[in-house]
C-alpha cells in the first residue's frame, strides 16, 4: 500500500468514526462533546458566579460598620473604598446573566443549524 492510500485510509477511518452523520443518532463524537462542553460551560458560569457572590458577601459582611465611618457617621477613606468596590463588583455582576444567555443562545442556533443540516 502507499503512503497516498494509507493517507485515504486513515482519513476515511476518521470521517467515519467522528464526523457526523445525516441522522442526529448519528452525530459525531467530536460534535456530541462540543453540546456537551457547551452545556458544561453554563453551569460552570452559573456556580462559579454563585460561589463568588457569596464569598463577596462573606466578605462584606465581615468587616465591622464601625470600621467603615468616622467619629460623626460619615464614611471615612476606607468606607468610601468598600462603597466603590460594591459599586464596581455589582456592575460586574450585572454581565453574568447576559453572559449566560449568550452561551445558551450560541447552544440553541448550533442545535437548529444541526436540525436544519440533518432534515434537508
Amino acid at each position: 500500500m502507499s503512503v497516498r492510500g494509507t493517507i485515504n485510509a486513515a482519513a476515511t477511518e476518521a470521517r467515519e468514526r467522528w464526523a457526523p452523520g445525516p441522522a442526529p443518532e448519528s452525530a459525531g463524537t467530536v460534535h456530541r462533546a462540543a453540546r456537551a462542553a457547551q452545556i458544561i460551560t453554563v453551569v460552570v458560569i452559573g456556580v462559579v458566579a454563585l460561589v463568588g457572590i457569596l464569598i463577596f458577601d462573606q466578605v462584606r459582611d465581615a468587616v465591622p460598620e464601625s470600621a467603615l465611618e468616622d467619629d460623626t457617621g460619615d464614611p471615612n477613606q476606607f468606607g468610601d473604598s468598600v462603597d466603590s468596590l460594591m459599586e464596581g463588583f455589582g456592575g460586574a455582576m450585572e454581565l453574568i446573566p447576559i453572559v449566560l444567555l449568550v452561551t445558551v443562545a450560541a447552544l440553541v442556533i448550533a442545535t437548529v443549524q444541526r436540525m436544519r443540516t440533518n432534515g434537508a
